[in-house]
């Protein structure tokens, strides 16, 4: 009797059963992890010259998946952390198939034990102030167009929040009041709530009155011309153009990259130079381990040098050090939350 072939079976409970159902994993992971298996199964099925749909478990080896990895940042010119990537989601696939395929178990240990290749680690770029500023105030807010790109970039510097989390933002994410709230939606469906500032709060109640989404609390809270939801790549398109116009005025955004990362960068860097604690600006940023957060001390190397001369942090900004101020219960608020 001819053998069953389990892959594409196996391939299609991992999706629906495993990474949906049992793991939880935000769409942009899954559609990740489908696009490297689509990659992968296109090499391997190249390589031996057969239909993908005819790949079988036994294809699925450690040399197989380093000739893939090679393909891919030889070839196809993927950066290392690309590659590290595609890695990471064939051995989440290998993990779960170590529990349907026990005979070959040996196998998709070797995949799962691959290690992750070394990136060179690159400099964050972040906005100071005066660049932040010179952005925003580039806007014309005239125009809907302007309004709109004028709070979403506000609320991004404001949250720190990831591009796909402000995107995911609905009107009843909002909480107004003596302390307004963002109640975000991060990685791996964990939420947090982030303060916002009175200016903030008070753009974004003007917003919702000058679209009239202030009874539309399931509506997403930024719209595209087309009247969707926002996407990732606007976002990046805006802050691309905004950026661009803003040269002429700010001439040293010529020499940086930015994008909606940017912003988050940003905000952590001045929340650091202004003696914000490190616990915080975690809590701020939902990041999961402090190390993380800790990257950012690595970044100024002025803060480094003064640190090493007085042993005491940069001294304030003085327009941060102003909002801080306006916004002490704020921060002391996040800082209890921080001690859960």
């Amino acid at each position: 009797m001819k053998q069953e072939n389990k892959l594409m079976p196996l391939v299609q409970s991992f999706f629906q059963e495993y990474l949906l159902t049992h793991r939880g994993l935000s769409q942009n992971t899954v559609v990740s992890y489908r696009d490297t298996l689509k990659l992968f199964f296109a090499f391997e099925s190249s390589r031996q010259n057969k239909p993908a749909i005819k790949l079988t478990l036994e294809d699925l080896t450690a040399d197989i998946v380093l000739a893939f990895l090679n393909q891919i940042e030889c070839k196809r010119h993927n950066s290392i952390l690309t590659r590290n990537s595609r890695l990471a989601a064939l051995r989440t696939f290998c993990l779960y198939l170590s529990t349907k395929d026990t005979l070959r178990i040996g196998e998709y240990q070797k995949i799962i034990a691959l290690p992750l290749k070394r990136a060179p680690r690159k400099v964050m770029n972040y906005l100071t102030i005066d660049e932040v500023n010179s952005i925003l105030e580039n806007i014309d807010r005239k125009e809907f167009i302007g309004q709109r790109d004028y709070v979403l970039l506000k609320l991004l510097y404001n949250t720190g929040a990831r591009v796909q989390e402000i995107c995911d933002l609905k009107v009843n994410s909002i909480t107004f009041g003596h302390m307004p709230v963002v109640t975000i939606i991060g990685k791996g469906n964990k939420t947090r709530h982030v303060p916002i500032w009175s200016e903030t709060a008070t753009l974004l109640q003007n917003y919702l009155k000058i679209t009239q989404l202030s009874e539309q609390q399931n509506s997403h809270l930024f719209m595209n011309l087309r009247g969707l939801p926002i996407s990732r790549f606007g976002i990046r398109y805006i802050i691309k153009q905004r950026s661009l116009s803003t040269e002429r005025n700010c001439p040293s955004l010529k020499q940086k990259t930015i994008g909606p990362h940017t912003f988050r960068h940003t905000i952590a860097m001045h929340f650091l130079q202004a003696g914000v604690d490190l616990s915080i600006i975690k809590s701020w940023l939902g990041h999961i381990n402090l190390a993380t957060t800790h990257a950012y001390v690595e970044i100024d190397m002025e803060m480094k040098r003064k640190a090493l001369a007085v042993c005491s942090p940069v001294g304030k900004s003085p327009s941060l050090k102003k909002l801080l101020d306006k916004n002490k219960d704020v921060l002391t608020w996040l800082s209890s939350l921080s001690n859960h």
